[in-house]
């Protein structure tokens, strides 16, 4: 996927008005992306959930563990490391 192509899927993501809301809070504007991703042990066919999160609900995400929830910031982290993470969050709402 090029940048373009990113750029351009985050912003029709973004645009969609069910994500003016943090998915955790009453936070308009969230600007963190999280993969929440069924832990070992799960029963078979559970699927990686995405969310966009405010700032304060992503504290809560990352306190989750890395084994269970990966985040990154829409704003200030590089597409290459969210592009990945984004397609799943599109994937799921």
């Amino acid at each position: 996927m090029s940048q373009a192509e990113f750029k351009k899927r985050l912003k029709a993501l973004m645009i969609k008005t069910e994500n003016h809301i943090c998915s955790d809070c009453p936070e308009r504007q969230p600007r963190w992306a999280s993969l929440i991703v069924p832990p070992p042990g799960s029963p078979p066919g559970s699927l990686a959930m995405g969310a966009l999160c405010c700032l304060e609900c992503s504290g809560s995400h990352r306190r989750l563990g890395v084994h269970i929830s990966f985040v990154r910031s829409i704003t200030l982290d590089s597409c290459k490391s969210i592009h990945y993470w984004m397609y799943d969050i599109t994937a799921c709402t």
